[in-house]
This record gives C-alpha cells, structure tokens and sequence, in this order.
C-alpha cells in the first residue's frame, strides 16, 4: 500500500506543478510555495464540465487534491473497517442539484440537501468538484451492497481529519457530530476552497 501512497502524492506534485506553470508562476515558484486549489486555474480554465455532464461518480471529475486525500481516506477505511467505500456523486450540475433539493419539498422523497444550486451552491456544483458524496460497502466481496447505518459512517470523522477534508458529520470539525445542525453523513470536501 506504501508503494500507491507514493504515486499519489507524485501525481499531486506533478498536477500541481504543472497548473502552477500554466498559471504563469513557472518553476522556481515551486520552491517553498504555500499555495491553495483557489489560486490555480482548473481543467483548461474554463471552470465548466464537459457539455451535457449533469452528475457525475468518476473521481477524475474531483480537484486532484480533493481526489488525492480522498483515496488515501478511502485506503484508510477499508484497513481500519474491512469495509469499502464507493462513490455515489462528485461533480453536479445545478439543474440535477436543484432536483435534489426539491426532493421532500415539492417532490417525493427525504429531505437530502440545504442547498438549492441557484441561490446558493453545493461544493459539487464546481468544476472541478469540490466534494465527493460515497456509501459505504457492507460486502466486500463483488457488488455494492450500501450500507445506511450511520455507524458505518462514523470512521470518516478521524479519517477526515487525518486527510484535511471535512466530513458532512462534523462540518466544523471538532471530532464530533454532536454539535452539528445538519448531518450530510456521506459527504466529504476539501475545506474553505469555495
């Protein structure tokens, strides 16, 4: 496991080296450069999906640090868990958020969302996405068997914070969901990028 670890993080470097380059810092900005995903240019610079993209799965479609700390989360998980996670939404159009959020309020269905996609945006509604929304696997065996016990979920508060992303169980993380007005059990995200 050490082994893919390794070409993560060489991939990050190599992504983010790259986008600074294109942004016009060049090389030597490299050297002792704090930067953040906010500051660099994303996917050509357009900042717009591929046409007629409305929902997304693929981690591809995620920022690349966002994807890189997310499968050094998901590795973490199966190891402590002996359980998988699988994705379920990163990338989302505002239309398909705007569906989801009706869901429970004009349409039929458990409230899932606060967020609109008009009014106000989902980490998901960016392109490249923000955040990944997963499930947890309850069969690690072929197929997804979702699990929906929030104890299932409840590996991802430590794991969250080990990997510097916020959990939708502890928004502010502080260790715990006792505290928190609206759970999001599923959803991970880069913290403060929007």
């Amino acid at each position: 496991m050490k082994w893919f670890e390794e070409l993560l993080k060489l991939l990050a470097s190599a992504l983010t080296k790259q986008r600074l380059e294109d942004a016009g810092a060049g090389p030597d900005a490299l050297k002792g450069a704090v930067t953040t995903m906010v500051e660099l240019p994303t996917f050509g610079g357009d900042n717009e999906p591929p046409e007629g993209l409305d929902e997304s799965r693929a981690i591809s479609h995620c920022e690349p640090e966002l994807a890189r700390r997310y499968l050094l989360l998901k590795a973490d998980f199966e190891a402590e868990t002996g359980r998988q996670l699988f994705e379920t939404s990163t990338y989302r159009s505002r239309r398909r958020q705007k569906q989801i959020y009706d869901q429970g309020r004009t349409t039929p269905g458990k409230i899932v969302t606060k967020l609109d996609g008009v009014t106000r945006r989902s980490r998901h509604n960016y392109w490249p996405a923000q955040a990944i929304d997963v499930c947890v696997d309850s069969d690690p065996g072929p197929g997804k068997h979702a699990i929906w016990d929030e104890s299932a979920y409840q590996p991802l508060c430590d794991l969250a914070l080990k990997h510097g992303l916020t959990w939708g169980g502890d928004w502010n993380r502080n260790g715990t969901s006792d505290d928190e007005k609206f759970i999001d059990y599923p959803h991970l995200e880069l913290p403060g990028v929007a």
